[in-house]
């Protein structure tokens, strides 16, 4: 079977190569259409991603939020709760114990303040937060609090911001570390600046200095940050379920996440590329009505051929494989010529979108989408092609030997 298919290939392609001018236009037809396909669908793929970079590097995709709920609605209005409930050091790490994904992970609390350092009055954010949170900074001089030192201790990091706001002119990193600052009534020593992450002044305070009475004025959350986007529902759930195993509720303890807007991306798009390639894949279709268009009149001008081929033995099936090879040698042909030529074309034109539109915008060529596309085209060859291939095999050999 597999000869038999093999010989009618190499059969095809030599009645192609014949008639070159004659399946030119066929080809021509699958090629522009195979080659919009890979146009169109690479840069919805390319605007794809810059819609999922775009989004991750301006909301956090990859985390997941843990807060006290303040508020509660009285006969439809919104009002603050009395005793909302205070994230601890022991819940953050009953939490995270067993959570069977990569994460990193920080508690903080932060509210605004005006701090007093060397004679000055200074408006500054304030973070009380745990060493996580403070990796994210880069450090500049100094050391990084330690958040098992004494309470007694009151030790503070300082942005870089903040510490040329303090020292003026006359700032040296090494120079004002060991330096004294005043927040709200109370006295701590710098002991290391860092890069801050805002434009604002910025303080940094070990959470477990914070008592009682002021976590629960500055209540703090919980930020797990998953490896990846695909690993953010596993921690959601797992919260959920240590949230469901405890005496909170949603009432209690709020669990945010913001992977929606990349499903919410992703399934637009998937809509776009649905509709445009099934616009654009009429043109492929159109194709496949030339290469049937062909083949039909190939019948017609080599009756006595299949009459002479009937005559010396040749069955019914024979001449089907035959014909449906040269249909899909010749949908095969203008599909790999539409790939070339859809991928330079896009590779092209993508210079010319990004002069126009001045974002870092590329089109993206997928595995799946040029399989996808080039088994299309294939069937395509193959449904026009099966009429003219079963219309050869029925011919009569002493009616196509008769046929002038």
């Amino acid at each position: 079977m597999l000869k038999s298919f093999y010989t009618a290939i190499l059969y095809a392609l030599e009645n192609i190569r014949t008639n070159f001018f004659h399946t030119l236009l066929s080809v021509v037809g699958i090629t522009i259409g195979v080659a919009a396909l890979i146009i169109i669908l690479s840069m919805i793929d390319g605007m794809e991603d810059y819609a999922e970079n775009q989004i991750s590097s301006t909301t956090s995709v990859k985390v997941v939020e843990i807060s006290s709920v303040t508020t509660q609605s009285v006969d439809g209005v919104s009002i603050p709760r009395e005793n909302p409930v205070v994230l601890t050091g022991e819940m953050h790490q009953d939490i995270i114990s067993d959570i069977p994904v990569p994460f990193t992970t920080y508690r903080v609390a932060r509210y605004s303040t005006q701090i007093s350092a060397n004679s000055q009055q200074i408006g500054s954010l304030v973070y009380f937060a745990d060493e996580g949170y403070v990796g994210y900074y880069p450090q500049i001089q100094g050391s990084l609090f330690d958040e098992d030192a004494d309470a007694e201790t009151r030790r503070a990091v300082v942005s870089t911001v903040m510490a040329e706001r303090i020292a003026g002119e006359s700032y040296k990193p090494d120079k004002l570390i060991g330096s004294e600052l005043e927040i709200d009534g109370k006295s701590y020593s710098v002991t290391g600046i860092v890069e801050g992450l805002s434009p604002s002044p910025e303080i940094l305070i070990p959470i477990n200095l914070l008592s009682a009475e002021q976590l629960q004025n500055h209540l703090p959350y919980i930020t797990i940050e998953a490896g990846s986007v695909e690993d953010v529902p596993v921690v959601r759930k797992w919260v959920e379920e240590w949230r469901n195993s405890s005496s909170f509720t949603e009432e209690d303890i709020r669990i945010f996440s913001q992977d929606f807007r990349v499903d919410q991306a992703t399934q637009g798009f998937m809509l776009f590329r649905i509709i445009m390639g099934l616009i654009v894949g009429i043109s492929v279709i159109v194709g496949g009505i030339g290469v049937m268009n062909v083949l039909l009149i190939s019948v017609t001008q080599r009756t006595k051929e299949i009459g002479v081929r009937k005559a010396v033995g040749s069955r019914k099936k024979d001449i089907y494989v035959q014909f449906l090879s040269e249909s899909m040698v010749i949908s095969l042909f203008g599909t790999l010529v539409g790939v070339v030529l859809g991928i330079v074309v896009s590779i092209a034109v993508s210079p010319i979108v990004h002069q126009i539109i001045e974002v870092p915008f590329r089109p993206a060529f997928s595995l799946v989408t040029i399989a996808s596309i080039t088994f299309f085209s294939l069937f395509i060859g193959i449904l026009f092609g099966t009429f003219p291939a079963y219309k050869a095999s029925q011919l009569s050999p002493i009616d196509a030997l008769r046929r002038e």
